[in-house]
């Protein structure tokens, strides 16, 4: 977690801030499905069944939100790119 979010505020000062934030919390997404993959797995070994549907639960959502960033990104990044190119839409620098 603090990697990605020192990547994400590292990125905060480039003039592609909203695209990068896009990118991090795609790949941030993907690191918390893999994370809860492993503690699902952990604790279904562990005979720990509460802890297993909590994270299942929220496993749902964690991929959901993946396929959201997914759907959205390119479009964010044509849109960014779109008024980079024109003075009076640029993105914030």
């Amino acid at each position: 977690e603090l990697t990605a979010f020192g990547q994400a505020v590292g990125g905060m000062m480039a003039e592609d801030e909203v695209v990068k934030g896009g990118i991090a919390s795609f790949a941030f997404e993907n690191f918390e499905i893999a994370s809860y993959k492993a503690i699902i797995k952990a604790a279904d070994m562990a005979s720990q069944p509460e802890v297993s549907q909590v994270c299942k639960e929220i496993l749902q959502e964690e991929i959901a939100m993946a396929d959201w960033l997914s759907k959205h990104l390119d479009d964010t990044t044509q849109q960014f790119l779109e008024r980079d190119k024109d003075d009076d839409l640029r993105a914030k620098t």
